[in-house]
């Protein structure tokens, strides 16, 4: 598995953007959490199978749900001892 946290801009909160996050790493079996932060950007904290499942999750964000405006990701890999969600078994929104 491979581990990312991913900070998506833009007009991403009110919007569904959680929700819709949440539904797309539940189709494809992902584990993590989505949740928004306070300076209006929504944190992602995913592991996906390997590197290539990164870009088309990339792309699911940016198509959105038609009322979100996704302006940018910020993306780091993250090391699995210092993965957030550690004992997730699933994907899980924080609110």
């Amino acid at each position: 598995m491979k581990h990312y946290k991913i900070t998506a801009k833009g007009s991403v909160q009110g919007v569904g953007y959680r929700k819709f996050t949440k539904m797309q790493a539940d189709k494809r079996h992902y584990l993590g959490t989505v949740e928004n932060l306070a300076n209006g950007n929504v944190e992602i904290w995913i592991a996906l199978p390997d590197y290539s499942h990164l870009g088309e999750f990339l792309e699911l964000l940016w198509a959105g749900n038609g009322r979100m405006q996704t302006h940018g990701f910020e993306v780091e890999i993250i090391q699995e001892v210092n993965f957030k969600p550690k004992d997730s078994k699933d994907f899980r929104i924080i609110t």
